[in-house]
Formats: structure tokens, sequence, C-alpha cells
């Protein structure tokens, strides 16, 4: 809440939770009021997919080592994405493509430029195969803080269609609550939160989102997205009135604390 109200360039005068006291009816989680408006907020997780969608143990064992080696040798936040499923190859070459991922993301890393000073737009992603490595992988560098690698998986085909299906019904459970909400003139905030770094693709949450939203009546004056998997936590602006990602401006990325 704060950070909305921070973005107004405002500060909270009141703020009330709803559900816990409303129980007759559907009601929202919170409402709170700045100097100029009134707000009412939804949150809702985007659950996880089981087992870490069937090859996340095969994942795992190839990539996780590289996140605790490469740990402090960093110039800032990265983020390693592999299509579901890519990743694979014989147990006696893993090492030798943790070996030749470590040297490509130390070399192309220092290349990079971190999204939150870039912007989307910006130098800060690169897609390839090495030599030597049977996938093609991303680097994405989210941030020139901390110094640290995220492996993550980029969902591909039907699994792209299991998101939506996550998405489209935290949607239907949310979104007529906060339209109800908005009647008596309060702006509707839906906040989507995903805990699992290892699905925590923004780009793809953020399309999935917005093309679920478009098919509604009863969409949310502002919709954020915050990734809670990582720290800091960081949020990002999906839809602000009529502008959706990746058109919204001042979109983010903002740094969460304990009390945002």
């Amino acid at each position: 809440m704060k950070l909305l109200a921070r973005r107004r360039g405002e500060h909270i005068i009141s703020a009330h939770t709803v559900d816990a006291v409303v129980r007759d009816k559907p009601a929202v989680e919170w409402i709170f009021d700045t100097p100029t408006a009134k707000f009412a907020v939804e949150h809702t997780r985007i659950e996880s997919f089981s087992n870490q969608i069937g090859e996340g143990k095969l994942f795992a064992q190839l990539l996780a080592p590289l996140e605790s080696e490469l740990a402090g040798k960093l110039p800032g936040a990265f983020f390693l994405i592999v299509d579901v499923g890519a990743a694979k190859a014989p147990n006696t070459e893993h090492a030798e493509i943790r070996r030749i991922l470590a040297e490509w993301v130390l070399a192309k890393g220092a290349e990079l430029e971190p999204e939150e000073q870039s912007g989307p737009d910006g130098n800060c992603d690169i897609t390839e195969r090495p030599s030597g490595v049977p996938f093609e992988v991303t680097l994405y560098r989210d941030a020139d803080c901390d110094s640290r690698l995220f492996i993550i998986q980029n969902l591909v085909g039907d699994l792209q269609s299991l998101q939506r299906d996550r998405i489209r019904t935290a949607l239907a459970r949310k979104c007529p609550k906060l339209s109800q909400a908005s009647k008596d003139g309060r702006v509707s905030i839906l906040v989507l939160e995903s805990d699992d770094v290892a699905l925590a693709n923004r780009r793809a949450i953020a399309s999935a989102t917005v093309a679920e939203l478009s098919s509604r009546n009863d969409a949310p004056d502002i919709v954020i997205w915050a990734r809670t998997s990582t720290n800091p936590w960081k949020a990002w602006v999906l839809k602000d009135g009529a502008k959706t990602h990746p058109d919204v401006s001042a979109a983010g990325p903002y740094v969460l604390g304990p009390d945002a």
C-alpha cells in the first residue's frame, strides 16, 4: 500500500482490513485512503506447478550448482533462463556444461546493464547457445546490487497454457470483489505474487496476465506483480488505468520492504 501511495507522491491517511470483518458477503482484503483518492486491494499468489513442472529435478540437478558457484562473483543480480525440458544431458556431461556456462555467464554478465537502470528495452539480456552446451540459454541482469545468479525455467507450449489457467483462476476469484468495491469510487488494485523463483519469469507472467485481463469486463484499475522469491522483493505495474504492459509509465521495478 505504501508503494502505491509513494507512486502517487502521497501518503496513507487511513487503512483497514475488510474481509476479516465483513463475513456475510465477499469483501476485499484491504481498503486505504490517501488525501486525494480511495483504494481497494486484493492479493493472491500465482500457484506453482506440481514437482516444478515435472522437469524440475533434472533441471536442478544439472544447473542448480551454478547458483552457489557464482555467488559473490557477479556484478549484480542475474537470472539464467532455460526452456522447460531443454536442460537435458547425460550425467557425465553435467560438470563440463556447468563449467562452460559459468565462464559464459561471467563474460556476458559484465557486458549487460541492469534493467532497473536501462529499462526493458536496454541491453539487459542476451540469448545464445554457448559452444559445448546442448541447449539455448538467456542471461538477464536484474539489478546491480547483490551478487547472485538465479536459475529459472521458461514455460513453453502447453505449459504456458497451464500458467494462463493459474492466472485466469486468480482473476476469476479476485476481480468480481474488486469491481464491487470500486462502485463507491475506490481505485481497484490487484497484487499478484510469485514466490517460486524457478518460475518467476516476469515477462512471461506479464504477457499472460495482460492477455487474460483483456477478456474481462471487470479488470482492476491497477494490477501489480510482486516477485517475492528473491531478496529484495520487487514489484512491477502490469496495468495502470487503460495502459497495460509494456506501455505502463513508471512500471518499475520497485523494491518492496516488509512494510510495503
